[in-house]
Parts: structure tokens; C-alpha cells; sequence
């Protein structure tokens, strides 16, 4: 898949059928502000989870992390495109966005951002409009990408 070209309607309503089907694991019992979130990898992969709150104040994984966290969990790496759905067109937060971006980096690629609502409705930015000024990890991303590679090549 070329991570260039957009993303086709039919991938972006599979990302968002996804993300809704999980709806009823979400655990917002503080907030009871329920968020799924999808990812898009290149191997033409949708990977999906939910918000998760927890009992001690602020310590909760928003949808996007949750997400992410899964997909590397599954040897997915290769994120193009993260899906977020809400009831209405809520924008993912800094700290997530900053979590993308990591891989944005590690990728040397733009990661699309894809906010959608329940009535399937949807608006694509990139990462680097939602985050025009942001931290970058140059320190250790040398470092990064070698053990994703090496763990990549373990998996094969």
C-alpha cells in the first residue's frame, strides 16, 4: 500500500465500522464519554480499541493510545491512518497526537488523523496539521528504529 495515495472510502468505513464495533468495551465509568479508535496499517490491516478510565485520578488511555498500543502489540508498526469516533467530531488530544507522532518519525512518514461520528460522517487531517510545532524524538529515534527493525525481522 502507498502511504501517499489517500485512503479509500471503502478502508475508511471499514476503520470506522472497526472502531464502533468496539464500542461496548469501552470503560468510560468516570466521564461516561465512550471513544473507539482504529488504525490503519500498511498491510492493509485495521486494528481497533477503546477508551479506558481508571480509578486513579488521571490515569486513564485515551481510544487513539489504546489503539496504537494494540497494534504494536500485534507486530503492526506500519500505521498510516488513526480513526477516532465519538458521537460528535471530537479532536484527538495533544498527548495523542504526540503519541502518533512518534511513529510519524520512527516511519518517516505522515500519519493521517481521522475523526469521524456515530452518523458516519468523517474529516481527514494530517498529523502535522494537528500538530503544527511539535516535540521530536531525535535523541532516540536511531535507537527506536533499530529494535523495531530487529524485532521486525524476528517476527518473520
Amino acid at each position: 500500500m502507498d502511504e501517499t495515495k489517500p485512503i479509500s472510502e471503502k478502508l475508511i468505513k471499514k476503520m470506522i465500522k472497526k472502531a464502533v464495533e468496539c464500542r461496548k468495551n469501552a470503560f468510560p465509568y468516570r466521564s461516561m464519554h465512550r471513544i473507539w479508535a482504529s488504525i490503519l496499517t500498511t498491510q492493509w490491516t485495521v486494528i481497533w480499541w477503546c477508551n479506558i478510565e481508571s480509578t486513579i485520578t488521571w490515569l486513564w488511555t485515551c481510544a487513539e493510545r489504546c489503539a496504537v498500543d494494540n497494534a504494536i502489540t500485534n507486530w503492526e508498526y506500519d500505521i498510516i491512518a488513526v480513526c477516532t469516533v465519538d458521537s460528535k467530531f471530537t479532536p484527538t488530544c495533544g498527548a495523542c497526537l504526540q503519541y502518533i507522532l512518534q511513529f510519524s518519525q520512527i516511519l518517516d512518514r505522515e500519519i493521517r488523523i481521522i475523526k469521524a461520528d456515530i452518523r458516519w460522517h468523517y474529516k481527514i487531517n494530517t498529523l502535522s496539521e494537528l500538530l503544527p510545532q511539535w516535540y521530536k524524538t531525535w535523541a532516540s529515534l536511531n535507537k527506536i528504529r533499530n529494535y523495531i527493525t530487529k524485532h521486525l525481522k524476528k517476527k518473520k
